[in-house]
C-alpha cells in the first residue's frame, strides 16, 4: 500500500534526524507521519483575525458550529469533522500524565462556545474542540479546522495555528476581499507553505467591496512575486447563508461557493494521496536538504589543512564576532535613540492637536452662548478629537515601520536585516473614560435676577433725575424721572447679561480646557504603552537575528578550533563516514522526489 511506502519513508528520514541529534526535524516528521495513517482529509483555515474564517467555515457546512462576530475571537482550534449526530467535544492536555495525555469532554453542542470560555476562565488545558455534524461534503473524510487568529493580534495565538499546520493536508488562506494582501499575511503564507505546501487562497466579503476583482489580480501577482501556488476564491459567506436558507441556486452561484467546495471535493478530498504524497516530499526533502546541508559543511571541514590556514579562517571568525559585536551595539543605540524620539514627538504631537481644537473651542466661544449651543458642541468636540486620536495614531503606525527599516539597514547583509511583522497600532477611545465637561452650576440667568437688576438700575435713574427735575417745580415722580428709569435700567440689564455672557464663555472655555487636558493625559499614556509594545517587539526580532549569528559564528570559531585540534585519521574516517551517509541521503532523497511523480521505491 501506498501509506506503508511513505511510512517507511518517514521512518527512514525520521531516524536519520534522530542521528544527527535534530529533534525540531524529527518532531516534524513524526507529525507528518501521524497525519498519513489518518484516513481524514484535515484542511486548516487559517489567516489573520478578524477576516471571516469563522463564518468561511460555517458557510461552507451550512451550520452555525462556529462561533464569529465582531465581539469573538477564536483562541483555540475547532475541529468541524462528520458525524451521524451532532456532537461536540473540548479536548484537554494533561502535561502531568505525559506529552499525550488527552481528554475528551462532550458538551452540548449549542454551548460549545460557553464552556470553552467558562474552561479558559478556570485555567483549564483546554487544547481544541472538536465539533460533528451529518453534512454531505463532510462525508468523504474532509474535515476543517477553524484557527486562532494570526499576526497582529497575539503572537502565542500565531504560534498555535503554526503548531497545527504541521497536522494538515492543505490549507485555506482567508484574506478578506477588502485589502489587498498584506506584508505579515505574505511572511505568514511563506512560513505555513514551508510546512504544508498545499495551499489555497480564499477572498470573502466580496459583497461588501465593489472591487473585489482589482484586489484579486493583485493578490494573484502579491503570491507570484513570493513564489507562492494557490488557487484563489472570491467568495460572500452571508450570500451563501441567505441562498442555503432560501434554497435559491442562482443566489448560491453569485456567492462564489460552488467553486470553492468543488475544488474542497475534487484537490482536498478527491485528490487526496496526491496532496500527501506532495506534503510527505516536500516535508522529508526540506529535512533531508537541511542535514545534507550541514553534513556537507562538516565534510569541508574536514579538510586537511595547513595551521597558516587554520589561523587565516580563525582570524576571519573572530572578524566576524567584532562586525556583528559593533553592529549589534549600533542597532541597539538607534532603536533606543528611535524610541526616545517617538515618546517625545508622540506626546507634543497629540498636545499640538489638542491646542488646535483648544484654539477653535475658543473661537467658537468668543460669539456663541454656551447655553444655547452645548448640546451641540458636545458632539463636534468629541468627532474632533476622535479625528486628532486617530490622525495621531496614523503618524504613530508609520513612525514605528520607518523606524523597524532604519534598524534593519543597520544590520549587516549576512546578519539578515528582515522586517518584523509589527502589530497593528490601534487607536484608543479614552473620552468614555473621561467625565464630558459641563457647565459650571448658576450658568443660567433666571428672569427674576433679571428683573431685579432691572429695577436696581432704574431705581438710581429715577432718583437722579426726580431730583433734577424737582428744581424746577415738577413732582420727584414724573415722566421724565421714569423715562430714564427705564432707559437706565434697560442699560443695566443689558450689561449684566453681556458679563454674564462673557462669563460663561470664560468658564466652558475653562471647562473644555480640563476636559482636553484629562483626554491628552489619557491618549499620551496609551500612546506610550504602544511605543513600548513596538520598543519590545523590535528588540525581540533583532536579538534574536543578533542571538542566531552569534550562535552561527561561534559554532564556526568552535569547528574551526575541534577540526585544528582533530588528527589526520579522524579526519579522514569522519570524512568516509559522512560521504557514505550523503550517498544514503541522496537516494532517500529521490525517493521522496518520485512521490511528486506518483511512483516510489522500494527501500
Amino acid at each position: 500500500m501506498i501509506e506503508t511506502a511513505l511510512v517507511e519513508l518517514i521512518d527512514r528520514a525520521t531516524a536519520e534526524c534522530a542521528e544527527q541529534q535534530r529533534a525540531d526535524l524529527h518532531g516534524r516528521l513524526r507529525q507528518i507521519r501521524t497525519r498519513v495513517l489518518d484516513p481524514t482529509r484535515l484542511v486548516l483555515v487559517v489567516g489573520e483575525s478578524k477576516q471571516g474564517k469563522s463564518t468561511l467555515v460555517n458557510a461552507i457546512v451550512n451550520a452555525p458550529v462556529c462561533a464569529s462576530g465582531d465581539d469573538v475571537t477564536t483562541v483555540v482550534p475547532t475541529l468541524v469533522r462528520y458525524a451521524d449526530e451532532p456532537t461536540a467535544l473540548l479536548i484537554e492536555h494533561e502535561p502531568a500524565h505525559g506529552p499525550t495525555a488527552l481528554e475528551r469532554l462532550p458538551v452540548p453542542i449549542e454551548q460549545v462556545r460557553e464552556q470553552l470560555d467558562r474552561a479558559l476562565a478556570h485555567g483549564r488545558p483546554v487544547t481544541r474542540g472538536e465539533i460533528g455534524i451529518p453534512r454531505v461534503v463532510l462525508q468523504n473524510g474532509l474535515a476543517l479546522m477553524d484557527t486562532p487568529g494570526v499576526g497582529s493580534v497575539s503572537s502565542s495565538l500565531t504560534a498555535t495555528t503554526l503548531g497545527v499546520v504541521a497536522e494538515a493536508d492543505a490549507l485555506l488562506m482567508v484574506s478578506d476581499a477588502t485589502q489587498e494582501l498584506t506584508t505579515n499575511e505574505l511572511a505568514f503564507l511563506k512560513q505555513a507553505t514551508a510546512l504544508c505546501p498545499n495551499v489555497a487562497l480564499v477572498l470573502p466579503k466580496i459583497d461588501r467591496t465593489p472591487h473585489w476583482r482589482k484586489v484579486l489580480e493583485v493578490n494573484r501577482k502579491h503570491l507570484d512575486n513570493a513564489g507562492i501556488s494557490a488557487k484563489i476564491f472570491p467568495v460572500s459567506s452571508s450570500i451563501r447563508m441567505h441562498a442555503m436558507e432560501a434554497k435559491n441556486t442562482n443566489l448560491n452561484v453569485e456567492s462564489g461557493f460552488p467553486p470553492l467546495l468543488e475544488f474542497l471535493k475534487t484537490e482536498m478530498a478527491g485528490k487526496h494521496e496526491n496532496l500527501t504524497r506532495r506534503l510527505v516530499a516536500h516535508n522529508v526533502s526540506e529535512a533531508l536538504t537541511q542535514i545534507n546541508d550541514a553534513l556537507r559543511a562538516e565534510l569541508a571541514a574536514q579538510n586537511p589543512r595547513t595551521a597558516a590556514e587554520t589561523l587565516v579562517e580563525l582570524e576571519t571568525a573572530q572578524r566576524r564576532a567584532e562586525d556583528l559585536r559593533r553592529v549589534s551595539s549600533r542597532w541597539q543605540k538607534t532603536l533606543n535613540d528611535g524610541i526616545s524620539e517617538l515618546f517625545a514627538d508622540i506626546e507634543f504631537d497629540f498636545r499640538e492637536r489638542g491646542w488646535a481644537v483648544m484654539h477653535q473651542v475658543s473661537e467658537i466661544f468668543e460669539t456663541a452662548d454656551p447655553l444655547e449651543v452645548w448640546d451641540e458642541f458636545r458632539g463636534w468636540l468629541a468627532a474632533r478629537l476622535t479625528d486628532a486620536i486617530v490622525e495621531s495614531f496614523e503618524w504613530l503606525e508609520l513612525r514605528q515601520a520607518r523606524l523597524a527599516e532604519q534598524i534593519a539597514g543597520q544590520m549587516l547583509a549576512e546578519h539578515g536585516g528582515s522586517l518584523p511583522a509589527l502589530d497593528r497600532v490601534r487607536p484608543p477611545d479614552p473620552l468614555d473614560d473621561v467625565p464630558e465637561p459641563r457647565l459650571p452650576p448658576g450658568s443660567e440667568y433666571k428672569r427674576f435676577d433679571q428683573a431685579l437688576t432691572g429695577l436696581r438700575g432704574s431705581y438710581g435713574g429715577v432718583l437722579m433725575f426726580g431730583l433734577i427735575t424737582t428744581m424746577a417745580n415738577l413732582p420727584l415722580i414724573n415722566v421724565v424721572s421714569i423715562s430714564a428709569g427705564v432707559l437706565l435700567g434697560t442699560k443695566s440689564l443689558k450689561e449684566e447679561k453681556d458679563v454674564r455672557l462673557r462669563r460663561r464663555q470664560a468658564e466652558a472655555k475653562s471647562a473644555v480646557q480640563r476636559y482636553i487636558e484629562q483626554v491628552i493625559f489619557h491618549v499620551n499614556r496609551d500612546a506610550k504603552n504602544a511605543i513600548r509594545d513596538v520598543h519590545r517587539a523590535l528588540y525581540t526580532h533583532y536579538s534574536r537575528i543578533t542571538e542566531d549569528a552569534q550562535m552561527e559564528i561561534s559554532r564556526a570559531i568552535q569547528e574551526i578550533k575541534r577540526s585544528a585540534e582533530r588528527s589526520a585519521v579522524d579526519r579522514d574516517q569522519r570524512a568516509r563516514e559522512i560521504r557514505q551517509k550523503l550517498e544514503e541521503l541522496a537516494v532517500l532523497r529521490r525517493r521522496a522526489t518520485m512521490l511528486t511523480q506518483n511512483r516510489i521505491t522500494a527501500a
